[in-house]
């Protein structure tokens, strides 16, 4: 039995020990005095850090949409997952979670599980490091 782990780009987990654990990182949109880009994809913390040290730019996040994470979901059990465990950043924080919730209700499987980690940064990234 395989269970498929997913999480999101707040995990900050290193893309080397994503491809070894076999994780799927759903990135997040970070937005850069009104420039979009996927965080870890697109942006990165230090692009981040730069605009908040000029403290003239804004800087927020922004879900993913719930269709990226059923477009995933859908992927990992198309290609044999017998579940998958779909681990985020709190609730309290962002919107992430339930957006991931969504996305489950739409595919309809309940071999799909969300779980709200209560937390970010590696309190997001070490439980999803357990699940793989």
């Amino acid at each position: 039995m395989s269970v498929a782990v997913v999480t999101d780009s707040t995990a900050y987990l290193p893309p080397d020990l994503v491809r070894a654990r076999g994780l799927t990182v759903v990135p997040l949109t970070v937005v850069l005095n009104g420039a979009e880009g996927l965080e870890g994809v697109e942006t990165s913390p230090a692009d981040a850090t730069r605009a908040l040290s000029g403290r003239r730019v804004s800087v927020s996040t922004s879900r993913p949409a719930p269709e990226q994470f059923a477009q995933v979901y859908r992927t990992l059990l198309a290609e044999g997952a017998d579940g998958v465990v779909s681990v985020h950043l709190s609730a309290e924080l962002s919107g992430t979670v339930e957006a991931a919730r969504l996305a489950a209700a739409e595919v309809g499987d309940d071999r799909v599980t969300v779980v709200d980690s209560r937390s970010t940064g590696m309190g997001l990234g070490f439980p999803a490091l357990a699940a793989a």
